[in-house]
């Protein structure tokens, strides 16, 4: 199985696919959570961030809640994080090889 991932293209590619998996999951749980803040409140209207990006609005329209998202904030979370994966995966592999170089000198 290691052998799959020695390919950077694979790596880069498997990290991209992680990272956007693990946007829409820290996604999903802040509006969520949202949801559980607002309707635990007297607020008829919350808007949840991350990293300062507004993805979803929420209001209060009768007696339901209505949300609206913001696709574009939300992808470029995901971006983000599909980014910093690929990278800390890079430099930890690097270091990685670097260290087994100096072991076999």
């Amino acid at each position: 199985m290691k052998k799959k991932f020695n390919n950077p293209t694979t790596r880069v590619i498997v990290s991209i696919i992680l990272g956007i998996i693990l946007g829409v999951f820290v996604c999903f749980m802040a509006i969520r959570s949202g949801y559980t803040y607002v309707k635990g409140s007297s607020l008829t209207e919350y808007s949840v961030n991350i990293f300062g990006l507004t993805i979803f609005d929420i209001q209060k329209v009768g007696n339901e809640f209505k949300g609206t998202p913001n696709n574009s904030n939300m992808m470029f979370i995901g971006i983000i994080f599909s980014m910093v994966l690929a990278i800390v995966t890079e430099v930890v592999i690097a270091l990685k090889n670097r260290k087994r170089k100096e072991g076999d000198k």
